[in-house]
């Protein structure tokens, strides 16, 4: 990574960042980004799960209402 551009980067506020992040990661293809053996047998595993099990599956907005709900 090139040194200065990173100085750079961090100069900017968070907003900016976050949003530099996003840009950069929208230029990045499937094939850009590598999945270990490992990574691809855990997600073929939940893939087989959810077919097989589609009403054990709960929609993010109830997880994370769960979540929030958590005594820190």
């Amino acid at each position: 990574m090139n040194g200065h551009l990173l100085a750079e980067a961090l100069k900017l506020s968070p907003g900016d960042r976050l949003r530099m992040i996003e840009a950069l990661w929208e230029t990045l293809s499937d094939e850009d980004i590598p999945v270990t053996p490992e990574e691809r047998a855990l997600l073929d595993a939940r893939l087989a799960d959810l077919e097989a099990n589609p009403g054990d599956q709960s929609p993010w907005s109830e997880v994370r209402a769960r979540l929030e709900q958590r005594p820190r």
